[in-house]
């Protein structure tokens, strides 16, 4: 197969350029934002979806956003838009991977946000989103390169090869990829390490990630069924953080409520939303 890794997001780029500069205005910002409608519809879907909206209503406007979400916030739900654009294909094989990559993607995302903030590690609410998101980003790779590679006739596409290349290898290649991008060394650590058996107990962010991915796994909100745990309350993962049956009940329903929400925002802007949700692949 070849192997060509895409350039980091080109509007995320020239956001993460800006907020780098210390004179960044709330005018500036919400300029970049824009100049991509795509991006801007999908930013504003988000911070007006039920996770960010709360009890203070909807916004209108991307000015609106950055002041009730802070700039920092605000640069991941553009990295999130941007990904979001990349799970899409016209393979009709590989369009139901995408799709359960995507609402997993989006749900580790938020769910890894709400888990460190309902712990008390409001601190690294922001870097959960992020890692969140770009866990599993090895899979998306390697999708990309197996459609750039086969064609929808090629009998050597099925289900247990698309399955044992991504779990085989996304991890070692979805490093790569966020490293070519420069992201910081945490979250590529975390692309690399989150299926560890021996997790380093002292990193919050890396045993909050790997919780959340059993939680995905747990309602079926996975490519795989691998390790899957009967009891979450006994991964090492929830001895360490403390995580009792309440967090983690919580904590599924945070997600579900994130695909659902997902779901909504899929026919509120008449895209493709013909794979059902909440089962393994």
């Amino acid at each position: 197969m070849q192997l060509k890794l895409p350039v980091f997001p080109g509007a995320a780029f020239e956001l993460r350029q800006l907020l780098t500069s210390d004179d960044a205005s709330i005018d500036q910002i919400s300029k970049v934002i824009s100049k991509d409608q795509a991006i801007a519809g999908h930013v504003m879907k988000l911070a007006n979806s039920a996770f960010y909206s709360g009890v203070n209503g909807n916004i209108s406007t991307i000015r609106d956003a950055i002041l009730r979400l802070g700039s920092n916030q605000i640069f991941n739900l553009v990295i999130c838009s941007c990904q979001h654009t990349y799970y899409k294909t016209q393979n009709t094989t590989l369009a139901r991977y995408l799709q359960i990559l995507w609402q997993h993607a989006l749900c580790m995302s938020l769910g890894s946000q709400w888990l460190v903030n309902r712990l008390g590690y409001h601190r690294l609410g922001e870097d959960a989103f992020l890692a969140g998101l770009l866990h599993d980003i090895g899979k998306l790779l390697i999708i990309k390169v197996i459609e750039t590679n086969f064609d929808d006739n090629d009998l050597d596409i099925n289900d247990r090869f698309i399955l044992q290349t991504i779990d085989e290898l996304h991890t070692e290649y979805g490093y790569k990829l966020l490293d070519s991008w420069s992201i910081p060394s945490v979250y590529c650590d975390i692309c690399l390490n989150h299926h560890n058996q021996d997790l380093d107990t002292g990193d919050i962010l890396l045993l909050a990630v790997s919780l959340s991915n059993q939680v995905c796994k747990k309602i079926g909100l996975s490519t795989s069924q691998n390790d899957l745990v009967d009891d979450l309350t006994e991964l090492p993962e929830s001895q360490f953080l403390a995580v009792d049956e309440v967090i983690l009940s919580t904590l599924e329903t945070v997600m579900l409520d994130v695909v659902q929400s997902e779901y909504s925002m899929l026919n509120e802007l008449q895209l493709d939303n013909s794979t059902p949700y909440g089962i393994y692949l």
